[in-house]
């Protein structure tokens, strides 16, 4: 992997926003009636016996609260894609970059994502563009909020914290040195 030359972005979508094209919330949770998707699921709930309602009231809203929280993301995505699209169309898109950081926000990420990590030192030539996270608000907003929560991110116009910042890449990465853990960084 050291000194690979990538060419990353504008053709395939990265992992992130792949999850959503395989993505369909399916519970179990429904009385005996079998699988069923999200909306159905909760549909079929509402009319079983208020005895199972009671008892499983809980591990339902826990679900319907899953369901809320990866539709609003969806939701988010497609608008920041088509505000970015309209209106920046020269910086990386969400769908297709891959994140980066700078050397002294690695441990930051480090501590804040989740699953198999490796760290690389990347030399990287191309379109790099810094964001501040605080406008991906996953929430139900309204479409024009997220609308104005893209513009913002997109502009970068009120600033960030360097060490929080996002930064979206797309174009050619060399692959200096690979790290395995944070403590060998």
């Amino acid at each position: 992997m050291i000194n690979s030359v990538i060419y990353w972005g504008q053709k395939e979508r990265n992992n992130f926003n792949k999850f959503y094209d395989n993505y369909s919330f399916i519970t179990n949770l429904t009385n005996g009636k079998g699988p069923m998707h999200g909306k159905t699921a909760l549909e079929n709930f509402l009319k079983q016996p208020e005895e199972f309602q009671l008892y499983n009231y809980r591990d339902m809203l826990e679900e319907a609260l899953s369901i809320i929280k990866e539709q609003s993301m969806f939701i988010r995505e497609t608008i920041f894609e088509e505000v970015r699209a309209n209106y920046f169309p020269e910086l990386p898109s969400r769908k297709t970059c891959i994140w980066v950081c700078t050397k002294n926000a690695v441990p930051y990420w480090w501590g804040n994502l989740r699953g198999h990590k490796r760290i690389y030192k990347l030399l990287l030539t191309g379109v790099l563009h810094k964001a501040d996270p605080k406008h991906l608000i996953n929430d139900t907003l309204s479409h024009n909020e997220i609308r104005s929560n893209a513009f913002n991110y997109w502009t970068g116009s009120d600033g960030y914290n360097p060490l929080e910042e996002e930064l979206l890449f797309e174009g050619v990465i060399k692959v200096l040195e690979e790290y395995k853990d944070i403590e060998d960084f």
